[in-house]
Order: C-alpha cells, then structure tokens, then sequence
C-alpha cells in the first residue's frame, strides 16, 4: 500500500506537470485504498496532504471525476460506488477487447511470452485464497494485452481494470477460490501457444463473461 506523500514530494515546471503528477499520485492511493470508501474528498485536505497548492489539486480531482474514478458530492468528492450497471458497460467494452487482443497475442507471441505467461499461471497455482493470487491473474492479463503488441488496447484495458477496481469487486473472485481461474487462464495460455486464435478469443470470452457475472452477483448481494 502507498504512503502519504510528505509535503514538497510533488513538484512540476508548470501548472500542467504538476496537475499530472497530482493526478497519478491521488489515484494510485484511490486504488491502494488509502482513502475510505465514504471518505470526502477535500481540495483543502488534499492540498495539505501532498504539500501543495489547491489548484492543482482542484484540476486533478475533475480528471478524476471524468475518468470515472470520483463522483461530485455537495461539498469535495467522492469515490465513485461502482453500479451494475457501471460493471455491464466497462465489461461491454472489457470483452470485445480483449477477446481481439487475445485473438492477436495467439497470432504474434513469442516463446518468451508463452514462457512469462505459463510462470504466472504455475505461480498462481501455489498461491490458493491469498490476496497475492489477484496479483498474479492481473499480471496474467496484463501479459496476454502485451503480447498483442497493440499498446492503445493494452492501455485502454488497464484503464478499465482500475475502473473495476474502484468498483471493489475483486473479492468475488477470491471467493471462488483459484481453481477456476487459474484453469481458465492455463487454457488460453494453451491456445495461444499453440496460435489458434479463435480458440484463445473463445475461451477469453467465457473466462471474463465467469468473472463479471461474478462482479454483478457480489454488487447485487451487498
């Protein structure tokens, strides 16, 4: 988990760095859940936790709020509580890409992403119930975007993983257990090896379908 940054940590030439570096400091702590899930946000707050200045921190907290990250409250912000609906529309998007991404990576792997992508596969298999095994699925994932070389994919990818990631519902996936997802992502990691494209985006495809039913059922039951 990230620490506070002491004051004067940030620092930018002009207005714009320094917003950037507001940015991607603030929401690295989101994700690390330095922040309560009802906690306010404050410019005021926020400007003397980093050590600067409220604007900065103003023009942050309004690219984070477009970014999906916060929602606006009376007074500052808050996280925003990810809805079902909210899960169905990043997986809309999450699915058509990635299944196209994967269907690439089968196409233009290499045998050391094949190597990389069974490491993490037989490292997650000795990694049962802990909170280090969603580390490994999330490098898995990761790994398999790369391997498409397509770096807007990759990207906008990642960005949608963070966006489930506020939502809070990683959990359901350690519940299950490990068993079902490592198997899933050995499978693919098969198919891809072997280069049967539309074998690695078929298997994808369910394997994400799994977990975002998984996401729903764990939204609805809270």
């Amino acid at each position: 988990m990230s620490r506070p940054v002491p004051a004067g940590k940030l620092s930018g030439s002009v207005s714009g760095d320094l917003t950037n570096n507001v940015y991607l400091q603030l929401r690295e702590d989101i994700l690390a859940g330095q922040f309560a899930p009802d906690a306010v946000l404050l410019e005021t707050a926020l400007a003397q936790r980093y050590g600067i200045s409220r604007t900065p921190v103003r023009e942050a907290l309004v690219l984070l709020e477009h970014d999906g990250f916060l929602s606006r409250a009376s007074r500052g912000f808050h996280i925003r509580k990810g809805t079902a609906q909210d899960v169905m529309e990043i997986y809309d998007v999450r699915i058509a890409l990635e299944t196209a991404a994967t269907r690439a990576a089968a196409a233009r792997r290499t045998e050391l992403d094949v190597i990389r992508l069974n490491q993490l596969t037989e490292r997650a298999a000795q990694l049962p119930g802990t909170d280090e095994l969603l580390v490994f699925n999330s490098r898995w994932h990761e790994t398999v975007w790369q391997t498409s070389r397509n770096t807007l994919a990759a990207a906008t990818l990642s960005h949608l993983t963070e966006r489930l990631r506020v939502c809070d519902q990683a959990k359901s996936e350690k519940a299950e257990g490990a068993d079902p997802t490592n198997g899933e992502h050995q499978a693919i990691t098969k198919a891809i090896a072997d280069r049967d494209g539309q074998l690695a985006d078929e298997l994808m495809g369910k394997h994400l379908i799994r977990i975002r039913d998984l996401r729903l059922k764990a939204i609805m039951d809270s």
